[in-house]
């Protein structure tokens, strides 16, 4: 049996607790998180040499000025970036779990990517051997059909919401955003962007009786609200009150 009561107990920290001179999906970010007691959500991705990174974006830019696909890199290659104007560098997973050793729960979204299978072979190498908390989450269902199949133990949520700007066809964005896909994916969760929270997906989380997690909040008054409503929270750019 699955526990999955941490989960909803405290809040999840977007991409690690991050801010002025802190950024997103940094070691900074994360030992922030830990500092407050807050879950921690991060992104992954694996470089060209095949080493998983803690990142959000496919492409380097935004966050680094480097114009470059991550994918496209070696880990060498992106160990010479620093993120925004800090020396804050993109980290390894492994050093993140090696950091966090526990100490609180950790929520790990695997992004899109063409070769499902591998990226989330190298994954469970490493949380095959950790020993703290954790679930793993895409928008991609195929991606947790792959965990369903090979890793039916670890905790797995679908991430969806209103899909805008995704470049989906319209039958897809249906079948995501309604969570038809959880018949594909099967999920012990649900995360979905609160803004396009609604009667249904409500529906499909008591029915199946699913914890639902709602992202990304941005302020205390949003929280509070979605507190009432039972819905666990993911945040960031505040400080989030725990039960």
């Amino acid at each position: 049996m699955k526990d999955l009561s941490w989960l909803p107990a405290t809040p999840v920290a977007h991409r690690g607790y991050h801010g002025p001179g802190v950024p997103e999906n940094s070691c900074a970010a994360f030992r922030a998180a830990v500092r407050n007691g807050y879950t921690i959500e991060l992104d992954v991705h694996a470089t060209k040499d095949e080493v998983l990174v803690v990142f959000h974006d496919e492409n380097l830019v935004r966050m680094t000025g480097y114009n470059k696909t991550l994918e496209d890199c070696t880990f060498a290659e992106i160990r010479t970036l620093t993120l925004g104007a800090t020396s804050e560098k993109i980290p390894a997973l492994a050093d993140v779990l090696d950091f966090v050793n526990g100490r609180v729960g950790l929520l790990i979204e695997i992004k899109p990517h063409p070769r499902i299978g591998r990226l989330e072979e190298l994954l469970c190498h490493l949380l095959d051997r950790y020993y703290g908390k954790f679930a793993v989450a895409s928008f991609d269902p195929r991606v947790l059909a792959w965990f369903c199949r090979n890793r039916p133990s670890f905790i797995r949520g679908q991430i969806s919401g209103g899909l805008h700007g995704k470049g989906l066809s319209a039958p897809r964005r249906f079948f995501l955003k309604n969570l038809v896909v959880a018949l594909i994916s099967r999920p012990d969760f649900i995360a979905y962007e609160y803004r396009n929270l609604n009667a249904w997906v409500r529906f499909v989380a008591r029915i199946f009786r699913l914890p639902l997690l709602v992202w990304t909040i941005r302020d205390p008054g949003t929280a509070r609200q979605c507190g009432d409503a039972g819905h666990a929270i993911i945040f960031e750019g505040f400080h989030a009150a725990k039960t």
